[in-house]
């Protein structure tokens, strides 16, 4: 087929760039960019795009992933039917892309991990059954669930620490691997933070901290 001016034409067809694009994505092992279509023989990026819209949806509909990880036809309702039973990193690992992916695509979906009803508010309801309602370091009343070791399920690897206590662990100003380390690192640490709260109540009726 000739153009108007006189050169030749190839005749390219949806199917035909779709195999043009998977064998590019055999040649180099990676999901192709315009730059790519620009060194190698074949359909220009901008005939790719005039028959698809946009260059992603002419990646995806040859199966292949664009580089910015975007989702691929089914994945956001495999995260939307999953993600209150799997944490960002273990979607991620299913669908082989990056854990920062699955966060965004839930923030622009409201999919929140932490609103009332999902697993982390009924952990501390079972960790307040455990280890009581106040803070297990200073027994301040108003609490927050901390997971010694990250996002385990275990109870054992659980504590019930006010805002301050949990923010100095998360801070990293003290070091806590295990139930132990909250007695022996994070009570003499906020002791000596705090020297004018006295952490050793008296006999006069209130509630001790059981830690100490």
């Amino acid at each position: 087929m000739r153009t108007k001016a006189g050169k030749f034409k190839t005749p390219y067809t949806r199917v035909l760039i779709i195999s043009y694009l998977k064998s590019i994505l055999k040649l180099i092992k990676k999901s192709p960019t315009f730059r790519d279509l620009n060194i190698i023989p074949g359909p220009s990026p901008s005939t790719v795009v005039r028959y698809f819209g946009t260059w992603s949806r002419a990646l995806k509909s040859a199966g292949i992933r664009p580089q910015t990880n975007q989702l691929m036809t089914g994945e956001k309702s495999f995260i939307r039917k999953n993600w209150r039973k799997m944490t960002d990193k273990e979607l991620a690992q299913k669908l082989g892309i990056t854990d920062d992916v699955v966060k965004y695509y839930r923030m622009q979906y409201r999919l929140w991990k932490n609103r009332k009803g999902t697993s982390d508010q009924k952990h501390k309801k079972d960790g307040m059954r455990t280890y009581g309602k106040n803070c297990e370091v200073c027994n301040f009343p108003i609490t927050e669930l901390h997971h010694i070791i990250p996002k385990s399920r275990d109870i054992k690897d659980w504590s019930i620490l006010c805002p301050n206590c949990h923010s100095a662990i998360t801070r990293r100003l003290v070091e806590i691997n295990s139930r132990k380390a909250l007695k022996t690192m994070l009570i003499p640490f906020m002791k000596n933070l705090y020297k004018n709260l006295n952490f050793n109540l008296d006999d006069k009726g209130h509630q001790s901290s059981r830690i100490f």
